[in-house]
């Protein structure tokens, strides 16, 4: 049965009380809105009236690490539950996270207790029935020394009506290593919002990928909480919205240690009536001397209908430090385009030339073949589609 917000009964849902209690305070404050600052470019406020199914079934699955409950590794790995306990308040937090947090079901929680391990998560939304929202929850412990490499597939094709709101906790221990791609690929009638949270200790190094291809509404909340001395955060983010679709990428990467470093690259092409949106949050605490952090996002607007809104911001509290972030937002090249159309290269074909040369880099830093095969196909059809 599908109901309206205004009609949900935490009481009468089977949930704990703790489960209750992030379900109410989901119900004081609705669905994001643009009257809120960091949802101004991407407001839900018109899924507050609509009705909904609020627990569908689970479509997250899984090949090669296999999963355990989180009491488990709790109990069987001291360094996580110290992780665990210790982490601390998440920042720019917003309803959608007590939301997951009363309705995710059973989360998925996988392990790398040692050597290198293979993760491959598939989010198939098209399985879900007509005006369902899915609270998907993923939490993951690299321990010390070990690596992941996270492949992450979430798509659909149907043209139903479903929200997602899914949330990955990610605790990496001293010298362990994470390397996560992610591939978008859902329909215009579907929303996302992906809420993403890494926390890094000692010599930690991750690297994450965020290849936003297709969606109604996307939106990218990811966080970096840097803990640990000498270790690197790298973030990097590709966007192709066409149509009417709306992508919208918030970072944050806390620098709360001396001696560590994050450096952060995003770009975006824009076709048709597309928005897109990237603000990017770098915090350097007193206690981060010596830190190193860069941020760089660079657009191209594909059409005279598209729109970009970019806000990089940094808040600096140490002395002794590196940092930098920049962003820009142009058209293409007239110069390059008539040098391609001089060569009998028609339009369509020079713009398309121009915008692969430009997302490429990213593409380029994919080092499984098969998933840079894949990723290329998918990015170099939507443009091409695109501007055709």
């Amino acid at each position: 049965m599908q109901t309206p917000i205004t009609a949900l009964e935490p009481t009468q849902m089977d949930l704990s009380p703790a489960q209750q209690e992030a379900l109410f305070q989901f119900k004081a404050q609705g669905f994001p809105h643009a009257k809120l600052e960091e949802w101004k470019y991407t407001s839900f406020k018109d899924l507050q009236t609509q009705s909904w199914n609020w627990k569908p079934a689970s479509v997250l699955s899984h090949q090669g690490l296999q999963p355990m409950a989180l009491s488990a590794l709790l109990e069987k790995s001291l360094a996580f539950k110290n992780l665990w306990e210790s982490k601390q308040s998440l920042l720019d937090q917003n309803s959608l996270y007590p939301l997951n947090e009363a309705l995710h079901g059973e989360a998925l929680v996988f392990w790398a207790s040692a050597g290198a391990q293979k993760l491959d998560l598939n989010l198939a939304l098209d399985a879900l029935p007509e005006g369902s929202i899915i609270n998907s929850k993923l939490i993951v412990f690299v321990d010390q020394g070990a690596s992941l490499s996270i492949v992450e597939q979430v798509h659909a094709k149907g043209s139903q009506r479903v929200f997602s709101n899914y949330v990955q906790e990610i605790f990496l221990a001293a010298d362990a290593h994470l390397h996560y791609v992610k591939s978008q690929d859902i329909s215009d009638s579907m929303q996302q919002v992906d809420q993403t949270f890494v926390h890094l200790s000692d010599r930690a190094k991750a690297h994450t990928f965020t290849f936003s291809i297709n969606g109604g509404v996307l939106r990218n909340n990811l966080h970096f909480y840097i803990q640990g001395s000498g270790a690197e955060a790298h973030l990097n983010g590709l966007y192709v919205p066409a149509g009417k679709q709306l992508m919208d990428n918030h970072t944050v990467v806390d620098h709360r240690v001396a001696q560590a470093e994050s450096n952060e690259l995003y770009k975006g092409v824009l076709m048709g009536h597309a928005t897109g949106v990237f603000n990017g949050k770098i915090f350097v605490r007193q206690d981060a001397q010596q830190t190193n952090a860069f941020q760089s996002c660079k657009n191209v607007l594909a059409s005279a209908n598209a729109s970009m809104n970019t806000k990089p911001q940094l808040e600096i509290w140490a002395d002794d430090v590196k940092c930098s972030h920049g962003t820009t937002t142009g058209q293409l090249s007239e110069e390059a385009l008539f040098y391609l159309r001089s060569r009998g290269i028609s339009l369509a074909s020079a713009k398309t030339l121009l915008l692969l040369a430009f997302v490429q880099e990213l593409i380029d830093r994919i080092e499984d073949e098969s998933l840079h095969a894949s990723l290329s196909e998918k990015i170099i059809s939507k443009i091409q589609q695109s501007l055709a």
